[in-house]
């Protein structure tokens, strides 16, 4: 299925805030899906992450040490990831930051050069390929974030109300 970077990244931000996982993170973690998926990066990683949402956390927690790590020297970071999957999505998560990125990776080994003063040059695509099985979990997750169609929840502002009848 074939979809807009923007609409993927708003699916991947809803699937992970309806997985549990708390908003700074689901925000970043719905840009990295994305990267990820451009870069052309298998999507067994990421339906994993969505299944154990506390992975989404702890990567988004070691993506801020790298880059803490970045601002107090232009070194490479050197972190150490031995779960396959867990550092695949670490690498799509770094490349996909907006600053200027370099990622070697050698066995469980991941090196990141972060120049937080440039900006990124890596270029979006415009549409992106999504599994069916992947689309429909993102959906699914996505749909936990939505207010009840009720009575009820209409009257709390839920709803076009008067934009209904435009």
């Amino acid at each position: 299925m074939s979809r807009s970077w923007t609409e993927v990244q708003a699916l991947a931000t809803r699937a992970a805030a309806g997985a549990g996982v708390p908003s700074a993170q689901s925000l970043a973690f719905g840009a990295m899906l994305a990267r990820h998926l451009a870069d052309g990066g298998a999507e067994a990683p990421l339906q994993s992450a969505l299944d154990a949402p506390e992975r989404i956390v702890a990567l988004a927690q070691r993506v801020e040490e790298v880059i803490e790590a970045a601002s107090v020297s232009p070194r490479p970071i050197k972190t150490v990831e031995p779960d396959a999957a867990q550092r695949a999505l670490l690498v799509s998560w770094l490349v996909g930051l907006p600053c200027r990125t370099a990622v070697d990776v050698s066995g469980e080994t991941v090196l990141a050069a972060l120049d937080l003063s440039a900006p990124s040059t890596r270029a979006r695509t415009e549409r992106l390929l999504v599994s069916a099985d992947l689309d429909a979990d993102l959906g699914a997750l996505a749909a936990r974030t939505y207010v009840a169609d009720s009575e009820a929840s209409r009257t709390m502002g839920a709803g076009a109300n008067l934009m209904d009848t435009d």
